[in-house]
Order: C-alpha cells, then structure tokens, then sequence
C-alpha cells in the first residue's frame, strides 16, 4: 500500500509453537519493526536474563528507510505553523540547556513473541512543552495535532494535547550523545504510545489545524494511527522452544502497558493454575516491569506462559490473540524440553 495524498501545511512532507495467527502478527511485526534492522542486530536481541537498564548497544533498533548521516553542528529543527517558520532548534542551544533524565521503556508496535523489541534506558531532554516555551512559541489555540518530519523523510503525527503528558525531546541516551541508529542528533519520548510514534531525527515540527487526522509513512500503511501501548507479558529466558535439564529452571521476563504500570505476573505451566511470580523490578509509569519465577522442572515437553496485570485491571490476552497491526496484547507461551 503506498501513502495517500492528502493536503497538509506547507513545508510538510510526507513522506505447539504458535498458532498461525501469532505467526502472521510476527510476520507483520518485523516489516513495521525491522525493515532494515542491521546484520548484527538480533531480532531477540534481549533474550535471557534482563537488566532494568538496557545499554545503548543492545538496545532494539526500528527505522522504516535506514540510519541517516546527520551533521550535528548542521542540523536545525523548525517549529512551523499555518504562518510559516515560528522557531528554530539546534544542538548547540539544546547542549547549553541543564537537562533532566527520564527513565523510559519503548517497545516497537510489531513486537511480540517472536521479536522481543523492547528495551529500557535513562534518557536525558526536557518536556517539548517548556522548550516551546523558552522559545516563546505559543501553541496556536486552534492546533489539533503535531506533524513531525525526521531525517529520514518518516513522518507521523500526535495530538497536540499530547504536550501535556509530556512529550520530551531527548539528546542524551544512559548518559552518551544520541547513537546515531537512536536518532542523533535529538529524538522524541512519547508516554503511552509505540515506538513508531517517537520519532528520531527530528528536522521539522508542524502545528496543523485540519480536522482531519494526519497519517504518516507506517499509518498510511495500515498500522494503529493513535498507537497506544497494550498490556503484554514476554518470556525472555529460557527462550522460545528451549532445551533446560530438570529440576530448577528460572523463567524470567519483561512486561509492560505503557503509562499504565504493571503491577503483577502470573505464570502458569502446561495449561494449570496462574501462580504468582516475584517483581524485580517495577518503578513505575512508563516503564518495564521485570519478573521471575521459579520452577521445578520434570521431565518432557512443557508450555510456560506468562501474563500480566496492570494497576488499572488491565490484563495482557491470551498467547494465540494479536491483531498484527494494532501491537502485541498478549500473555506469551514457551515450549520448553526438559530432559
């Protein structure tokens, strides 16, 4: 499916294992997750053990046309509306700016099972809000939706009252510059929405006043346009289909819902009762929930699922239920054989 055309503010461009059903969300994940994923990039690149912060080099990597260069002593972002140019940024101010850290979770919109593409770093930026601000640039009163255009030529949109979240701007990842596969010079931080709408590479910013929604290059391609986080349990360890010996065997993981914080995990084991696992590590909003539990295995092929439960009584789905295009809401399975 190729975008539409539609009008727009000037300057804008637009630029047991599984059931089959699961298999076909997978299949769909990796064209919205990995398109272009790097050679030494694996697609579980998080499988085993997870530590709550994720180093930038094992962080999953999700870009729709490739890593652009982008100079940074060169590199501007305009903030535009209906009148034209209003403000630019560029690195040199933001690096003059006394930053704060935001941990923060992203998690790609075509995770799930067979992708674990979800990682966890402290991020350091300010709310696009009190940028703006600094700026003296006023949100124009009839502005529904922010246009952003990147590097890259992606495009995607949000709510304008998404600046009350807020929305941050980040230019520093667990301490470094932005890596360039992370979006360098400056990228954003959305709470509460998949990664496809937390673009990298910023180069332009638009305010737009048409009633009508603005889809960019993944939305015009079917996937969710308002994006929002769905509650999921993954099993990172043991991995998918793996071969432990019998007797204890930890099973461990990742669960997330976006601003909406895990606050339990279950684990069950061939289909009996939901026991309860033990929380390693949950701060809060916007951020991963990591878990264990430990099991005595016996002998023979076994299915290990995971589901999660979220302080709003949210609860991840079942293994086999995914729409492939709408994100991962799902409490995953693991055949595991025990010899």
């Amino acid at each position: 499916m190729e975008p539409t055309s539609r009008p727009r503010i000037a300057g804008l461009r637009v630029l047991s294992r599984r059931s089959l059903l699961v298999g076909a969300a997978a299949a769909a994940g990796l064209a919205a997750c990995e398109p272009d994923a790097p050679a030494d990039k694996s697609v579980d690149a998080l499988a085993g053990p997870v530590d709550p912060i994720t180093p930038n080099e094992d962080f999953y990597v999700t870009s729709c046309c490739g890593t652009p260069t982008v100079d940074g002593a060169a590199w501007a972002l305009s903030v535009r509306d209906d009148t034209g140019e209003r403000a630019t940024i560029d690195l040199a101010w933001l690096e003059s700016l006394i930053t704060r850290d935001r941990e923060h979770t992203l998690e790609c919109i075509g995770g799930g099972p067979f992708h674990l593409a979800i990682g966890n770093a402290v991020w350091s930026g300010l709310p696009l809000a009190e940028l703006l601000e600094a700026l003296g640039v006023e949100v124009p009163a009839d502005a529904v939706e922010l246009i952003f255009t990147s590097a890259d030529d992606y495009t995607t949109a949000l709510p304008v009252a998404d600046l009350t979240l807020p929305v941050w701007l980040v230019w520093r990842m667990n301490g470094a510059p932005l890596p360039p596969e992370h979006g360098y010079p400056a990228r954003l931080l959305v709470p509460g929405r998949y990664g496809m709408k937390n673009p990298k590479w910023i180069v332009e910013m638009a305010f737009s006043t048409d009633p009508e929604p603005y889809l960019g290059f993944w939305e015009t391609r079917g996937w969710s346009n308002p994006a929002p986080y769905k509650p999921n349990a993954l099993i990172h360890d043991p991995d998918r289909a793996a071969t432990v010996p019998a007797g204890p065997v930890r099973v461990s993981g990742t669960a997330f819902a976006g601003s909406d914080p895990v606050v339990a995990v279950d684990v069950r084991i061939d289909g009996g009762d939901w026991q309860p696992a033990v929380i390693d590590y949950a701060p809060g909003p916007d951020v991963w929930t990591l878990w264990h539990f430990d099991w005595e295995a016996e002998p023979g092929e076994h299915a290990v699922q995971a589901r999660c439960t979220t302080a709003s009584g949210a609860q991840s789905l079942g293994a086999d239920v995914s729409a492939p295009l709408e994100g991962y809401d799902g409490s995953m399975e693991i055949a595991v054989e025990v010899t």
